[in-house]
């Protein structure tokens, strides 16, 4: 199947700037009340940072032919249900299920949480659509993930103790390097559908980066028109 998309890169990179604006809003309307979370956690506490890299993901999704859901909660398997960034119904079934997550910060603090938490949500994912929970036919799952790239993130990281050898791939991997593998080995399992990792500074927040060629915001686009496609031609 052959698509002629836009090039939806120049609206990624105004996401990523605009994220950027939005984290500052945060802080400082935090500021004016007289709460200031700890670290940066501030500037993501308020709920709206990721409101532009949505409504571009949600612009790809109405480019194809359909609508965002109005509702992006569905049922789980170990839990009732889950509220996710966005949610593509087609003739009610569940068509494709897309995260979005961000990292400023704390890497060495939140690296093994946010992993373990991408394995439980794919694996909540797909129990549930074997026991029939998210309908007939098996959604498609996309992740969506803006790293911060800094000194901290970048720089090669000495593999922490364990009491067996650690797999070689993670030696002297930097941070980012690290969730590009595990991501890299959630979509090679089948956990994930479609990936976009991509780095930014804010120092410079015009500037994006994809640390893994195959992980662009252009190729998650793609995945998921494609999946568009098929649930309208069945």
């Amino acid at each position: 199947m052959t698509l002629n998309l836009p090039d939806y890169e120049p609206a990624f990179h105004d996401a990523i700037e605009q994220f950027w604006a939005d984290r500052a809003q945060q802080m400082a309307r935090q500021r004016l009340r007289g709460l200031q979370d700890a670290g940066t956690r501030g500037s993501v506490t308020g709920g709206t940072h990721l409101n532009a890299v949505r409504d571009l993901v949600h612009q790809v999704i109405r480019d194809g032919g359909l609508k965002p859901a109005p509702s992006s909660k569905l049922p789980g398997y170990y839990r009732a249900t889950k509220n996710w960034d966005t949610v593509v119904m087609h003739e009610g079934t569940v068509a494709g299920i897309i995260e979005l997550k961000s990292q400023v910060g704390s890497f060495g603090n939140n690296l093994n949480n946010r992993v373990e938490e991408m394995i439980g949500q794919s694996r909540d994912i797909w129990i549930a659509t074997r026991e029939r929970l998210l309908g007939p036919v098996r959604p498609w799952f996309g992740y969506l993930m803006i790293l911060e790239a800094e000194e901290k993130s970048t720089r090669a990281q000495a593999p922490k103790n364990a009491l067996l050898p650690v797999d070689p791939a993670f030696d002297r991997a930097s941070y980012i390097e690290q969730y590009r593998i595990a991501l890299e080995r959630l979509r090679l399992e089948g956990d994930i559908n479609a990936v976009c990792l991509a780095t930014t500074n804010r120092t410079d927040d015009e500037a994006v980066a994809y640390p893994d060629s195959t992980m662009t915001f252009s190729r998650l686009a793609t995945s998921l028109r494609l999946r568009i496609e098929e649930v309208q031609a069945n």
